[in-house]
């Protein structure tokens, strides 16, 4: 039971195991006490279904707040909870702010001692195992994590009046054969943006993300690109990534 699958920002996913399936329950019922005597922010949703456009559809709007457990003791009394707050615009769901905690069963009550953010989240993705990434957050392991290998994506940009490959979004160059370089973040403040195959890239330009005037007068370029680097990734296929590369271009008047 202790082998567990995690997402790419380090919350163990879904289980299917029962045994683990209740861990986590037991998890978020700790969490939701620990809320209840404010000592962690509380779990709540503020999010509604609101028509923007009929290009666009419809999207959630609002606010809320998720408690996501990131790890766990195997006998279910410690974890590891990252409280991520989210808000919904009509460009779609963006995270605005993580938080991490290590909750741990206490008499009747739990207790909740706050998590270093950057520590946390590498040892939670790093982690194969339960119990391995509070082993490191809590001092009793070092963090090893592997370096990312290079990796090919997809990217849509547009031609400037010159001709040049040009981000659609600033109009930032986006040269074949050079790499632009930026630190990713889970916030959208920083790194740069790409797609794991041609057909999600085209499905964004399809919902008319960022694309908006280029995609309506068919003026985007599909181009290759090689990523490496930090990357986080966002609803709906969209990846920030710390450095791309146009290596290639796909396909013109997109």
């Amino acid at each position: 039971m202790n082998a567990i699958t995690r997402t790419a920002f380090g919350e163990i996913a879904a289980p299917t195991n029962p045994a683990l399936a209740a861990l986590i329950k037991g998890a978020l019922e700790m969490a939701a006490q620990a809320a209840a005597k404010g000592k962690i922010p509380a779990a709540h949703d503020a999010m509604s279904w609101q028509r923007i456009n009929s290009r666009i559809g419809s999207k959630r709007i609002g606010e809320a707040i998720h408690h996501e457990v990131y790890d766990l003791t195997p006998d279910g009394r410690k974890a590891l909870v990252c409280i991520r707050a989210v808000e919904g615009t009509k460009y779609g769901i963006k995270t605005t702010g993580k938080e991490y905690f290590i909750l741990a069963r206490h008499g009747k009550g739990v207790r909740a001692t706050p998590a270093n953010k950057a520590v946390a989240a590498k040892a939670a993705k790093a982690a194969g195992e339960l119990g391995q990434a509070l082993d490191v957050v809590e001092g009793r392991v070092k963090l090893v994590t592997a370096t990312a290998k290079p990796r090919t994506g997809f990217k849509l940009v547009r031609r400037d009046e010159a001709g040049e490959l040009v981000s659609a979004w600033d109009g930032s160059p986006w040269t074949l054969g050079v790499t632009r370089t930026e630190a990713a973040t889970d916030d959208h403040s920083g790194g740069f943006y790409y797609y794991r195959t041609a057909e999600a890239a085209l499905s964004a330009a399809d919902r008319g993300e960022v694309f908006g005037q280029a995609r309506a007068h068919d003026a985007l370029v599909l181009i290759e690109v090689e990523v490496s680097g930090r990357e986080y990734e966002h609803p709906q296929g969209k990846i920030c990534a710390t450095r791309i590369t146009p290596v290639r271009i796909v396909s013109e008047n997109v």
